[in-house]
């Protein structure tokens, strides 16, 4: 018997949760998972003992939900799915909206300043960029630590360091508002971005579907190349202020 089920997973992560538990129960034969689909489809395969409310316990057990749906309503969306943009501006509507806040309070600071200096202008907008995108990170640090991992490259290897990245941008982000111990500042912010680009690249040239954890898990942001972007402005900053 084949079933389709609608799940709560929102990215790579939450499926490596689940994964196990799929893999290890006896009634489900075969399954696979379509993240790109914005239901988060999960196709299983049962032996006739098994049962849909089985795969739904699964699924609750991992901490996520699952909705049984028609199976040809979930392949009828198939084609309907892949017609859709790789990017719209409603989708990153969070992401912009962060920057803009970001760039108008670096602009506001310094507009009451005596004189006009573009460094610390940058200065202040990677302070506030940082400490702005690291709110959102610690909402939910154990989500955003699982998302995270699943395509930075230390991350991937280290549990430590994706549940720290919250609070290195917090302190790096205080350095950067403060002006203090601004060369150290700006070299370990191109270091960690540089590392954190080479897994953006490779998850979308890979076409990966998992959730940039760039806002934390409290928005669904697909990885794109607006993430390498994102990560490139920043190496950038970092590197032309240290020979500013």
């Amino acid at each position: 018997m084949e079933a389709t089920f609608k799940t709560s997973m929102t990215c790579g992560g939450c499926l490596n949760k689940v994964r196990p538990l799929l893999d290890s129960e006896p009634t489900i034969t075969h399954w696979e998972a379509d993240l790109d689909d914005p239901r988060k489809l999960v196709r299983t395969t049962l032996t006739d003992d098994g049962s849909t409310s089985c795969v739904v316990s699964v699924f609750h057990e991992a901490g996520f939900d699952a909705v049984p749906i028609d199976n040809d309503d979930a392949v009828a969306d198939i084609n309907t799915s892949n017609d859709k943009p790789a990017f719209t501006l409603s989708t990153y509507k969070p992401l912009f909206l962060v920057v803009t806040y970001v760039i108008g309070g670096a602009l506001l600071f310094e507009a009451r300043q005596d004189t006009w200096e573009w460094t610390r202008v940058m200065s202040n907008f990677m302070g506030f960029f940082f400490i702005g995108f690291a709110f959102f990170k610690l909402l939910n640090i154990e989500k955003f630590a699982d998302a995270f991992s699943t395509y930075d490259v230390i991350a991937k290897r280290s549990r430590a360091y994706a549940l720290s990245y919250p609070w290195i941008e917090v302190g790096l982000g205080l350095l950067f508002v403060t002006q203090i111990w601004l060369f150290a500042a700006n070299l370990v912010t191109a270091v960690i971005m540089s590392v954190g680009l080479v897994g953006v690249i490779a998850a979308v040239r890979k076409k990966q579907a998992i959730q940039c954890a760039c806002l934390g898990t409290a928005f669904n942001l697909p990885m794109s190349t607006v993430t390498i972007i994102e990560n490139g402005v920043m190496i950038v900053m970092a590197v032309g202020m240290l020979f500013a």
